[in-house]
């Protein structure tokens, strides 16, 4: 396959049904097959902000995990795009807890003709939008911490607020670009 977007989800829903039943075979070449479109979609939501394999694994387990759950007589690619979506889900919600950001990924290049490498700076670009819908307030606190590297005791200085409203300042900052992130992922993904 040449393009993880032009992926045929009939093939794979004949693969997917012979592993259900047992066939590893199958189910070696379904992984095989169906692994670029989940690097690809993961691609889409994250562009360079982590590395998409790890991300990507995590959701190929959640498929073999949750195979039991597929209904043969349904469409599977809305079954895969489920799995993606919730290993995403995750995934925020943990980024957001470990205050584990990189955003020091500001200099952007201006064009690249490799579609993955535009696809990672396209993520990297939504990811700043995000960033900017932020009040300000709490988008000083995350640019503070997170790119020019203070810590929360230099930054509440640099603020005028105790280091414990900053602390909070940052948590409401996570929490809400995680709600952003996920209104923006089930708007992608719908239900």
């Amino acid at each position: 396959m040449s393009d993880s977007r032009d992926l045929s989800f009939e093939t794979l829903e004949d693969l997917f049904r012979k592993a259900q039943q047992g066939d590893k075979e199958a189910y070696a070449q379904f992984l095989k097959e169906l692994y670029p479109f989940v690097k690809y979609k993961v691609q889409q939501k994250l562009g360079d902000l982590v590395d998409c394999d790890d991300i990507t694994q995590e959701c190929l387990i959640g498929i073999h995990r949750s195979i039991e759950t597929y209904d043969p007589d349904k469409a599977l690619k809305p079954w895969v795009l489920g799995v993606i979506k919730h290993k995403l889900t995750d995934f925020f919600r943990q980024w957001g807890r470990r205050n584990e950001v990189d955003l020091e990924k500001k200099d952007l290049p201006v064009t690249i003709s490799d579609p993955v490498t535009n696809t990672k700076q396209e993520g990297t670009e939504r990811v700043w939008s995000l960033i900017d819908l932020l009040p300000e307030p709490l988008k000083r606190a995350l640019l503070l911490t997170q790119v020019s590297g203070l810590s929360t005791r230099e930054a509440s200085l640099d603020e005028g607020i105790s280091e414990a409203a900053f602390r909070k300042r940052v948590s409401r900052a996570y929490k809400q670009l995680r709600d952003i992130l996920s209104k923006e992922l089930e708007k992608d993904f719908g239900d």
